[in-house]
């Protein structure tokens, strides 16, 4: 009996830690990360500071997060075309700006979780490794294709893992899919 017990929470936990940790975003070319400079222009002036009420302490904060309809334009462009409700037909860009010291030309990993009113974490995760940061304040993005989230009311969080073994974590931000 111990033996069987032991067997049933050793599978579950290996299933649990590959569900949060290596399942990738499976739709391939379909999906899109990347990052823009966030430079001292007119446009960063938009962009206020977030508090990370809902994160561990053991992440650091990221000065902004919003959703977006995708842009191929500045992160200004980003920060106008923001919003919080989607229809399911639309495409979609999460966007985290992050102004960190020395992260200007290293690469940094992304990952998204969607997270629904009853704290179920919707799969799959979806992660980017290697992404350019152009600067030290970068705005990184993940843009999923339409008909990628199902319908509802959801809550997202970003977390960027830069070269030095830094995490840093978006707020959770709520999400409207119709």
């Amino acid at each position: 009996m111990k033996r069987w017990l032991m067997t049933g929470v050793v599978t579950e936990m290996t299933l649990l830690v590959w569900l949060l940790a290596a399942v990738p975003a499976s739709a391939g070319s379909a999906l899109k990360a990347g990052a823009r400079p966030a430079d001292g222009s007119a446009a960063s002036k938009s962009i206020r500071a977030e508090s990370t009420q809902s994160i561990p302490t053991s992440f650091q904060e990221i000065t902004a997060a919003f959703t977006a309809t995708p842009t191929i334009g500045s992160l200004g462009d980003a920060v106008e075309a923001s919003r919080a409700t989607f229809s399911a037909a639309e495409a979609i860009e999460f966007d985290a700006v992050l102004f960190e010291s020395g992260l200007g030309g290293t690469t940094a990993n992304l990952q998204l979780y969607l997270v629904t009113q009853d704290g179920r974490i919707v799969p799959p995760t979806f992660v980017f490794n290697g992404v350019l940061a152009p600067a030290d304040r970068t705005g990184f993005f993940i843009q999923l294709t339409p008909g990628s989230l199902v319908s509802g009311r959801l809550k997202w969080v970003m977390v960027i893992s830069d070269a030095f073994g830094n995490d840093f974590a978006t707020p959770f931000q709520t999400l409207n899919v119709q």
